[in-house]
């Protein structure tokens, strides 16, 4: 936004005195009657609360309920309203204001914008003379003429820095702490240091991503509610009139129903109080070994070969699992259904070259499959080595961000957005497991599947995020190699080659008879966990 710039000042404007008192101590009035922002109850109350002497807010809320547009407005409050403190003899001219997070470009993408939105409604307002004694640029607010005493500036919360405001102190200072759960608790220390006087402000808010540190505890044991000195307050969608009715039943839906972890913590605004939960159960995995097909013979599926690399890094196997394929949505009619109908690996024991040639021979073993190959650490090598060998290949980087809008919004990555797809298509009845497996990989897939952890993190929005392989190891659960090759089938752009209906029972049949000869071949050659044969 352009600079705007005037010869006089601020506070030699003759509006200005009668504008302070009307504004000084009412923040919900300025929101109101200066930005034009017509609050919720929710919003409301936050405006009534942050404007007492020394306020210490913590607000956990779910989605669109226009927390960040009321931070806008308060930090143009505070800015414009604040121009004089008296203490110890001395006149102090001038506001400080911080917006923080952990990530600074969720400031620059939230409160930023909403308080430029709140300026605009301001030029077109009775206010509009305000605008020619401040300036809002990418990265600061200050009142012209002192841009360096009056000011509303950002500052980076990342775990292990130290953070901008230490040692700051002024009458009139506000920090707003956003994302404030995915904040390092060592910097609300830093702002405990800080906040010393008597006028000084401080805002927190978060979706209640985990019910641990510092944010927790300010609607808990350092709350108002028990004897603490924080106002805790929920902002619910549900009550929200910024969301629809279609919105908030798409958003149930989505996750399991109203009572599920993620609806309470996105929409309702309260804690993940079991943030430490697995994704999925070992009941929803056995019912997926139900013999029944949920694909026909007669439908346009496709195959898809799905692999996981592991050659032995951390002892983790290599896996190859073939697949039946068939539609594209998370739900509907044309909800994804997969039928997992053969593991032919399942080893730890081979080197780049001999599974490089495992998979090709699988690859050619069957119909127009599509190939899905963990491209990570060895499995980059393997995938390169198959297109050598003229085979193509899709690499499967699921540390990547989604593409899909939707996806983005709800994921973290699209190893996130896979497995969560793929417990939905469990829960659902949308999976099936091979038949006739050993006890022993029976149970490694039931095992496996009931053991991913998983919890939510504040991104811009509530997103999953499945534990890393290290945290995982750390409290004694082994890589998912089976699962993670299953779950390809559940990646955003996992796509197959859909088979006319003409001739697929013969066609399935030679596809059967062909695997069952190379099963055969690699019983005598293709080790296991700790070396021993597998059994498929």
């Amino acid at each position: 936004m352009a600079k705007r710039r005037s010869k006089a000042t601020l506070l030699s404007d003759p509006r200005y005195d009668a504008f302070v008192a009307r504004y000084y101590a009412d923040a919900l009035a300025f929101a109101v009657e200066v930005c034009g922002m017509i609050p919720s109850e929710d919003q409301t109350d936050l405006l009534i609360e942050i404007a007492s002497p020394g306020s210490k807010v913590s607000v956990v809320s779910g989605t669109g309920t226009g927390k960040t547009a009321t931070f806008g407005r308060i930090v143009l409050w505070h800015l414009l309203c604040r121009p004089y403190a008296y203490y110890d003899g001395k006149v102090e001219i001038g506001s400080n204001a911080y917006v923080g997070a952990a990530r600074l470009q969720q400031v620059a993408d939230g409160v930023w914008k909403e308080a430029s939105d709140a300026d605009i409604a301001i030029a077109a307002g009775p206010f509009s003379w305000l605008r020619d004694y401040y300036t809002i640029t990418k990265t600061r607010m200050f009142v012209n003429g002192f841009d360096a005493q009056w000011f509303v500036a950002q500052v980076a919360m990342e775990k292990g820095q130290s953070i901008g405001i230490a040692g700051k102190h002024r009458m009139h200072q506000l920090i707003i702490v956003d994302e404030a759960a995915g904040v390092d608790d060592a910097h609300f220390d830093v702002i405990e240091g800080t906040q010393t006087q008597e006028w000084n402000c401080t805002l927190l808010a978060s979706q209640g991503v985990r019910a641990a540190g510092y944010f927790y505890r300010t609607h808990h044991d350092i709350s108002r509610g028990d004897g603490g000195t924080w106002e805790a307050l929920t902002f619910s969608s549900e009550r929200s009139p910024f969301v629809t009715r279609d919105w908030l039943a798409a958003r149930a839906h989505e996750s399991g129903g109203p009572d599920s972890v993620e609806y309470r913590v996105r929409v309702r605004g309260e804690f993940a109080v079991n943030e430490s939960e697995y994704l999925m159960t070992s009941v929803q995995l056995e019912a997926c070994f139900d013999p029944s097909r949920i694909i026909g013979d007669d439908e346009p599926y496709g195959i898809m070969l799905l692999s996981d690399v592991g050659l032995g890094e951390y002892r983790d196997d290599s896996v190859a699992v073939f697949a039946r394929v068939c539609g594209n949505d998370d739900d509907g009619p044309d909800a994804r259904r997969v039928e997992f109908y053969a593991i032919p690996l399942c080893t730890n024991g081979r080197d780049e070259i001999d599974f490089t040639g495992d998979l090709a021979a699988l690859f050619r073993s069957v119909d127009r499959p599509m190939l899905y190959v963990d491209a990570g650490g060895a499995g980059h090598a393997v995938c390169k080595l198959l297109e050598r060998e003229g085979i193509p290949v899709v690499y499967v980087m699921w540390g990547k961000p989604c593409f899909k809008r939707e996806y983005q919004d709800r994921y973290v990555n699209q190893r996130a957005c896979a497995q969560v797809r793929m417990r939905d298509a469990v829960r659902s009845g949308r999976v099936r497991f091979p038949h006739g497996l050993s006890r022993k990989m029976r149970q490694k897939i039931i095992s496996q599947g009931s053991r991913l952890p998983y919890h939510f993190v504040e991104r811009g929005g509530l997103k999953y995020q499945m534990a890393s392989k290290e945290d995982m190891a750390a409290v004694g659960i082994k890589s998912p190699d089976v699962i993670d090759a299953m779950s390809f089938a559940f990646l955003e752009d996992a796509v197959y080659i859909a088979r006319d209906s003409c001739g697929a029972s013969a066609r399935r049949q030679e596809q059967i008879n062909e695997l069952d000869r190379l099963l055969a071949a690699a019983d005598s050659r293709v080790p296991g966990e700790d070396g021993e044969m597998v059994e498929i």
